[in-house]
């Protein structure tokens, strides 16, 4: 699954932390990287093209093979790396958050532009990402919705290729805490079941209770020490379950690990 990652930087030093998180990535997966700087005039190249490589000296690469690339810009940052996906479908792009809003304003206009251009996942990461060594479990959120369930099956082969346990997550009303009812839990037991029969490997479940669903995921990421989350970009609809102006983004906001982000195979462009 993990065969090639594009890491696009702008000279910050959140674009930067996306890159170290690329490498430990490639580490664990045996993948190429590809760090690239987008400019709007030819010559600024030059420039951009000593910064990448002084910068890139500041960070630990070793055992990973790692690139650098200045491209110039006709249109947009966005415009360029679709054009490297589209040309390399293998590609993931791993792209650092940027913002303190909802939506476009928390995953920057780049992420968001990259989500509505290419058909593939991206990993997005947020501002309180610690690097770790993609050990962990994998986290798959749920909410009842085909779209959300669409994230189960690159969950599942992420988690086979990285070693890494999936677990399926659904986050219920807090009201549901105060019953005992076995059958909270049916839901995401019976997507565990299908998914490890399907992959051949285990993967656990478990239902979380709160308002806020990104707290609830953030919290139980942490408690285990997850290495990622997959999400959809889309959901259920409703007051307090609506994505991406509100879910994803906000999980991307709070998540102590990159958050894989999926859009549900029928919003292709």
């Amino acid at each position: 699954m993990v065969q090639h990652l594009i890491v696009p930087v702008d000279g910050s030093d959140a674009s930067w932390r996306a890159v170290d998180v690329a490498v430990q990535l490639a580490r664990r997966s045996d993948t190429p990287v590809d760090v690239i700087e987008v400019v709007f005039d030819e010559h600024d190249a030059g420039e951009a093209e000593a910064r990448l490589t002084e910068r890139l000296e500041q960070h630990d690469t070793s055992g990973v093979h790692v690139t650098t690339h200045v491209h110039v810009a006709a249109e947009s940052v966005a415009q360029v790396i679709g054009s490297e996906v589209e040309q390399h479908p293998e590609v993931t792009v791993v792209i650092a958050s940027h913002g303190r809003g909802r939506s476009a304003a928390l995953l920057g206009s780049v992420t968001e532009e990259l989500l509505e251009r290419i058909f593939g996942p991206i990993l997005v990461v947020g501002p309180h990402v610690t690097t770790g060594g993609f050990d962990g479990p994998i986290l798959a959120t749920v909410d009842g919705s085909h779209e959300s369930e669409s994230v189960l099956p690159l969950a599942a082969a992420w988690g086979i290729e990285l070693g890494s346990e999936p677990w399926i997550i659904e986050v219920a009303e807090p009201q549901s805490s105060m019953s005992a009812d076995v059958s909270e839990s049916a839901y995401p037991a019976r997507l565990a079941r299908r998914l490890a029969k399907d992959s051949g490997h285990p993967v656990q479940y478990e239902v979380l209770h709160g308002e806020h669903v990104h707290d609830e995921v953030a919290d139980f990421a942490s408690s285990i020490d997850a290495s990622l989350i997959v999400a959809s970009t889309r959901g259920r609809t409703g007051m307090s379950r609506f994505v991406i102006g509100s879910t994803a983004a906000a999980i991307v906001r709070h998540a102590p690990c990159p958050v894989l982000l999926v859009r549900p195979p029928h919003l292709a462009p």
